[in-house]
């Protein structure tokens, strides 16, 4: 596939050439772009860019721990179903007028296509408010959960683009939301992520976010 230039394309080639010689300068110039993105969303321009910048992204290629990044909560879809909107709001809320930030990163086991999330004693809390019976695995000073299966394939929101699929809905062991949730992740340098998450309803997928992580 040949990606249309644009200055978002543009800055991405010129990240990935800078990465070659200073990786960890590409990479923090890369977090900083995001986290600025993140002030403008829910918004139009915000949404576009990123949009732009998914697309120009490649299938993420990443092992082991990383720290993760809410860029932010992005205009809900017209068609939207009601429990789309309900976690929409609710998560919203939580993490942008309270502050809290349950989730703090990704764990990725590439060898067998797996990984989990890693989130505070705040999301164990909120949990337990609506999966009662469900357990997380405590890790030293944090907790692991929400278990994913991983696997490439064309992006639902961006159909021209092959992303790393974060699958919550078929590995069987996730409660409800959480079990209607799929996340796309492509990478933009090396080390950093854009990801898409996204909502399973009747008639397809919706975007509910963007987040990031790095390794």
């Amino acid at each position: 596939m040949t990606t249309a230039k644009t200055p978002v394309v543009d800055r991405v080639a010129r990240l990935r050439t800078l990465a070659e010689v200073d990786r960890q300068t590409a990479q923090d110039a890369a977090w900083t772009w995001l986290r600025r993105l993140g002030t403008g969303l829910p918004g139009h321009d915000a949404e576009a860019q990123l949009a732009q910048l998914f697309a120009a992204g490649s299938p993420a290629d990443v092992d082991g721990q990383t720290e993760g990044m809410l860029v932010g909560w992005t205009t809900p879809d017209a068609d939207l179903d009601t429990a789309g909107r309900v976690i929409h709001t609710v998560a919203r809320t939580t993490t942008t007028r309270l502050g809290l930030m349950p989730w703090l990163g990704k764990y990725f086991d590439q060898q067998a296509r797996r990984g989990t999330n890693t989130v505070t004693r705040t999301a164990v809390v909120l949990t337990r408010l609506i999966a009662p019976t469900y357990r997380f695995r405590r890790a030293s000073d944090h907790w692991q959960g929400f278990d994913m299966l991983t696997h490439v394939e064309p992006s639902v929101i961006s159909p021209e683009v092959d992303v790393l699929v974060l699958d919550y809905e078929t590995i069987g062991t996730n409660p409800w939301p959480i079990n209607h949730i799929r996340d796309e992740a492509v990478e933009i340098v090396p080390g950093v992520l854009l990801g898409a998450k996204l909502w399973h309803q009747n008639n397809g997928y919706r975007q509910l976010a963007y987040w990031a992580a790095k390794s």
